[in-house]
């Protein structure tokens, strides 16, 4: 049986996308600042990253902001060569995680020029950087 035909929309569509930032402003004033931020339970003392407004752990409501340092040491990585469409305009980009010393995981792009030279274990940091001159993100850059 021969596949069925398949059509193709040659629209371009353009997604924005509006996001409450409610009790985790902070996070996004300090990657304007470039500061990475995360938050800790001031009653249990887990941290977090995303920031949490609550413990999921213990439930309490009572979270402090503090600065991330940054330094990270690669876990694992891949390389996405086939992106999803809102970033089809970047080519292909490296996904990391990193266990930084505050003994977070944090998953971000990697931004590195030469991909050879990618090994786990490798130095790294996260840094708050600015993309496409519009927005605030944060990547990880080796050391």
């Amino acid at each position: 049986m021969p596949d069925p035909p398949v059509y193709e929309d040659r629209r371009v569509l353009e997604l924005r996308y509006r996001m409450p930032v409610g009790q985790i402003g902070i996070f996004f004033s300090g990657l304007k600042e470039g500061k990475v931020r995360g938050t800790r339970c001031r009653d249990c003392g887990r941290p977090y990253f995303p920031p949490q407004a609550d413990c999921p752990v213990c439930f309490a409501r009572n979270m402090e902001w503090f600065d991330l340092e940054g330094n990270a040491i690669l876990e694992t990585f891949t390389v996405v060569e086939v992106t999803p469409t809102s970033f089809s305009d970047k080519g292909s980009y490296v996904v990391a995680i990193g266990l930084l010393g505050e003994d977070i995981r944090v998953l971000s792009w990697l931004n590195v020029e030469d991909r050879n030279k990618i090994k786990i274990g490798m130095k790294m940091k996260l840094r708050a950087v600015k993309k496409d001159g519009e927005y605030y993100s944060y990547e990880f850059f080796p050391e």
